[in-house]
């Protein structure tokens, strides 16, 4: 009779302690999480989640103190988290970086922003060419954006469609940042280097808005490689050539690129425009005049590009017309000329001429960021 009395006491002691706990335990508050990418419009999502029309009324008017609801992008997150009875208890989207909290507020809502954290990382690959850079690249695990990027560096001393031979080396290296989905949101190469049997070395580092080498030199040309796309040169820079139209010979101070009718032609380089008008023989023509007493010509256009006019502005690469056959021409082919101080010069046989450069400080960091490159 004891014994049972004992256990039946420490029963009662334990179920009370249980009991405590139970009661003194905090419980998590139930809530709903739903989550994804926008599909539609945020009140179309709103109403999807069962969100009447004054409610939806009043998420976007608020949200829209900060936010311009008609940017929403499918690309944008988004997560709303409800209560178990329906109530929005809190609503996040996310969007350029930027994250839209909205949380209520007596009866309101408060809207607060606050910049995603991202995480800064940083790679350095090295290769060998086997068939061409694209896939000596990919195969290495280099984004295409990155690959991309690299080719531009060395787009002015490097043709990377008719120069790459198997064996040519390469090296870069790039800075990047992530969001906390992991999606790369910002990426720069800040050293890379190539070696090619054609080519030779050629190195840079980012400085900057451009890219230099170790001698401080920019890797940006002063003149692009060529004006336009073009299927083959019809005629060199000669003075003495036979005239397919007028049959006799005469000096040609120029290049005749030949491709079809409508091709871009771009400026060569930056400048201001000081013709854009039927020149005779030379039918539409174009005439640019650049820095250090350089000038050049495009000529037989079918036509001009927008905003092309005598004063105009023009940027190295930058749309200026397109090939035709106006004036006095056999076909569709731009006749393109490069004058120095009124001097006409063989455009195929200018070296490379660097933009401009770097001194002191920012030379040495470049030449620092090529000497810290990793190269095979």
């Amino acid at each position: 009779m004891w014994a049972a009395a004992c256990a039946a006491a420490l029963l009662l002691a334990a179920g009370a302690y249980f009991f405590r706990r139970a009661v003194s335990a905090p419980a998590e508050p139930p809530v709903r999480i739903s989550s994804g990418t926008f599909s539609g419009s945020l009140d179309s999502l709103l109403k999807d989640e069962g969100l009447g029309d004054a409610e939806r009324y009043r998420v976007s008017s608020a949200l829209a103190k900060g936010l311009n609801l008609r940017r929403l992008r499918p690309e944008d997150p988004y997560e709303l988290t409800f209560s178990t009875w329906g109530a929005l208890l809190r609503l996040t989207i996310t969007k350029d970086l930027q994250e839209y909290t909205l949380l209520p507020s007596s009866g309101a809502y408060s809207l607060s922003v606050s910049s995603v954290e991202l995480t800064a990382s940083s790679r350095i690959v090295t290769g060998e060419i086997k068939s061409s850079l694209w896939e000596s690249m990919s195969s290495s695990g280099v984004p295409a954006a990155v690959i991309l990027d690299y080719a531009d560096i060395f787009s002015w001393s490097v043709d990377f469609l008719t120069e790459v031979r198997d064996g040519d080396k390469w090296a870069l290296a790039w800075d990047y940042r992530t969001d906390p989905s992991g999606k790369v949101v910002y990426q720069k190469i800040t050293a890379a280097y190539y070696h090619g049997s054609e080519s030779g070395d050629k190195n840079a580092a980012a400085w900057g808005d451009g890219y230099y080498d170790e001698k401080g030199d920019s890797l940006r040309s002063m003149f692009l490689r060529a004006p336009l796309h073009y299927r083959r040169i019809s005629s060199f820079f000669t003075a003495r050539r036979f005239h397919p139209v007028l049959k006799i010979f005469r000096p040609h101070y120029g290049i005749d690129y030949a491709a079809p009718t409508g091709t871009p032609v771009s400026a060569i380089a930056d400048g201001r425009v000081t013709c854009a008008g039927w020149k005779g023989q030379n039918g539409r023509l174009i005439i640019l005049k650049h820095g250090g007493g350089y000038e050049s010509t495009y000529g037989h256009l079918s036509r001009y590009a927008k905003g092309i006019r005598p004063g105009a502005r023009v940027s190295q690469g930058d749309v200026i017309g397109y090939v035709g056959a106006s004036g006095l021409a056999s076909g569709p082919h731009l006749d393109f000329r490069l004058k120095l101080r009124g001097t006409p010069l063989n455009f195929l046989k200018i070296k490379y001429r660097a933009s401009g450069g770097i001194a002191g400080k920012a030379k040495a960091a470049v030449a620092a960021a090529i000497a810290g490159l990793e190269k095979p």
